[in-house]
């Protein structure tokens, strides 16, 4: 049920954010850079909505049967960040990078549930009869420090030493990892702890193709909630790989033919649920297959 409250809420962002990028060449072809900055993250719109969802009356009060409602004085987040890199660029064309972050969040968004009280369901003008029973869930901002790190590593390079059949072969790969610590409550829904990219290229003067390889690590959504639910079971997004191929061919100066395979092995999106107590032949939730999206056409240039 939504009520209309016709509530109004205003919220202003005027900050500094101070930010200082260094950079020093060890070597002509090797550099060293360091940055620290201050960054902001604002809740949703929907956050100063404030609305309020009811629970079903003719249900018991429960971990799925609560009343919730929108924090429309939530503050916005804010970040201090500490980053280095070091970049080696090859002869030719080239590069191969390692680089890693720590960032410090204040007054980072989480979530909590409490028990109903007098003042909060006068607020919202709520029958102390019908709802008091029922639990509040909302969301708040952390009081501790959240803190992540990362590191990542990056490489691209014309592989110009191989022989000359091989001319026009390009080949790159990234990688990147980041771990959250902090307060268990922080909203870090959907965050991928771990991210891969890899591919190939072959560019010739009628002709180019890519294949290009993505993964995505195992990452963690929403919590699983329910009377005979241990606390710590989520739902979780299972970690996949992906590969997309795509190739032009130039038939003349200004036409050309295309083509762009998106998924080929058509990798579903599968969720499961694990946490304590959970059987590992019972984490399977569902796996939704949208197949492989093939793209051929026809473009010009005039």
């Amino acid at each position: 049920t939504y009520l209309d409250r016709g509530a109004r809420a205003e919220k202003e962002y005027l900050r500094w954010f101070p930010s200082l990028n260094a950079s020093f060449n060890l070597r002509e072809n090797l550099i060293a850079r360091a940055a620290y900055y201050h960054s902001i993250g604002r809740p949703s719109f929907e956050q100063y909505a404030g609305g309020l969802n009811l629970p079903d009356e003719t249900v018991a009060p429960g971990p799925t049967n609560r009343i919730t409602v929108n924090n429309a004085a939530i503050k916005p987040w804010t970040a201090r960040s500490v980053s280095a890199r070091l970049e080696y660029y090859f002869a030719g064309v080239g590069l191969v990078s390692v680089g890693g972050f720590h960032r410090e969040f204040e007054n980072f968004f989480g979530n909590t549930t409490f028990a109903a009280t007098p003042e909060f369901l006068a607020l919202y003008a709520l029958d102390p009869a019908t709802f008091g029973a029922y639990e509040v869930a909302t969301q708040h901002n952390i009081r501790d420090t959240v803190r992540m790190t990362g590191v990542d590593f990056s490489y691209k390079q014309a592989l110009t030493f191989l022989p000359r059949w091989a001319r026009g072969l390009h080949a790159f790969a990234n990688v990147s990892s980041q771990r959250p610590v902090g307060d268990a409550t922080a909203n870090f829904q959907g965050f991928i702890p771990r991210k891969a990219s890899w591919g190939v290229s072959l560019e010739r003067e009628k002709f180019s193709l890519r294949a290009n390889w993505s993964y995505q690590g195992r990452s963690r959504n929403g919590p699983v909630t329910g009377a005979s639910i241990p606390a710590g079971t989520y739902n979780y997004t299972v970690r996949r790989v992906f590969l997309d191929v795509l190739g032009e061919y130039q038939l003349t100066p200004r036409l050309g033919l295309y083509f762009t395979l998106r998924n080929v092995l058509d990798m579903p999106d599968q969720q499961e649920v694990d946490g304590p107590g959970v059987p590992q032949h019972a984490t399977f939730r569902s796996a939704e297959f949208s197949g492989s999206l093939w793209t051929f056409g026809l473009k010009g240039t005039f």
